[in-house]
């Protein structure tokens, strides 16, 4: 197994204590958004539709990435992505038509690729961050692109990698709108309560060299993290799955990934008995020797994001409400 160590400096920034979180100054104001997103075209070249939204307290952003062969008389599933913390300066919304727009043209999903206030943070339920209205700004995503596109509503998804993610395990304890969620460099952290969360599928994919979000614990943002595995179990347990199958090997050149599943819908006599009381299936991905930038790590890596991606696409086609 080789460890892949590459000298992310970006990453350093992230790792600040949470006492230390910087407060909004004038230069968070909506009039400096305003003029930042004016000034960013990184998303009008990817060919990404910009919408804005000011109903929810202050100015936010989110762009839409429609397949290629768009048809507005086919209904389409809806897959919403939360981007990670930012530093305040760069939009880091739109990268994503890089790391899977191509799995959203193949497989005929739309995307909306989400933007933090401010291009700083996502709140989190739990966490000391300077509070948004989260709630708002997705239940308005949601109901604008219902009225503007024909979209399935059995089957939308969210995804987000590190504070995005959080923002995933925040937004299915508030809302009942997602058949399944996939979470990056993240996992639930101790204290998070299932008691209004419904039953939902989940895809769990973490690094073993993640020194943000450590793949064996740590605290972040007043958050306690336990173990990325053994949160994967507790979702499980929350779904009514008892065991997971047996692990999957995949190899990646000189990289490894084991996979672990509970109560896979595609399973053979050889993987075991599966647990006939959990019909929401939940899967761990654990990437040996991949730092917490995941996307950036693997996508250097022939081949590695190409299988992730493929994974991932096939776990939301493979759910509905």
């Amino acid at each position: 197994m080789k460890h892949f160590m590459l000298p992310f400096a970006g990453l350093l920034f992230l790792c600040y204590s949470c006492t230390n979180e910087a407060p909004y100054t004038e230069a968070s104001s909506d009039e400096m958004t305003e003029i930042r997103a004016m000034a960013d075209d990184s998303c009008g070249y990817a060919g990404l539709i910009q919408k804005k939204i000011s109903s929810c307290d202050s100015l936010r952003y989110y762009y839409i990435q429609l397949p290629e062969s768009y048809d507005p008389t086919v209904s389409y599933p809806l897959l919403l992505v939360f981007h990670g913390k930012g530093s305040g300066l760069k939009n880091k919304a739109c990268v994503w038509k890089e790391r899977i727009g191509d799995w959203v043209d193949e497989h005929k999903f739309i995307a909306v690729y989400g933007r933090s206030y401010n291009d700083n943070h996502w709140y989190v339920d739990d966490a000391c961050l300077t509070a948004v209205d989260e709630i708002c700004y997705v239940e308005t995503i949601l109901n604008e692109m219902k009225a503007s596109h024909n979209i399935i509503e059995e089957k939308i998804y969210a995804m987000g990698t590190s504070n995005g993610a959080g923002l995933c395990y925040s937004l299915v304890r508030e809302m009942d709108d997602f058949a399944a969620i996939a979470t990056f460099a993240a996992y639930k952290w101790e204290g998070y309560s299932f008691a209004s969360v419904p039953k939902i599928p989940l895809m769990q994919i973490h690094g073993t060299e993640d020194g943000t979000i450590p793949y064996t614990g740590g605290t972040l943002f007043c958050l306690n993290f336990d173990n990325a595995y053994a949160a994967c179990g507790d979702w499980a347990l929350h779904n009514n799955c008892l065991s997971p199958l047996e692990p999957t090997l995949f190899e990646i050149g000189s990289y490894d990934i084991n996979r672990s599943s509970w109560c896979s819908k595609k399973v053979s006599p050889v993987d075991g008995p599966t647990c006939k009381k959990c019909k929401k299936e939940v899967l761990h991905y654990k990437l040996n020797g991949i730092p917490h930038t995941i996307y950036d790590s693997i996508s250097m890596i022939p081949g590695y994001k190409e299988l992730i991606n493929d994974h991932l696409f096939s776990f939301f086609k493979r759910h509905k409400l």
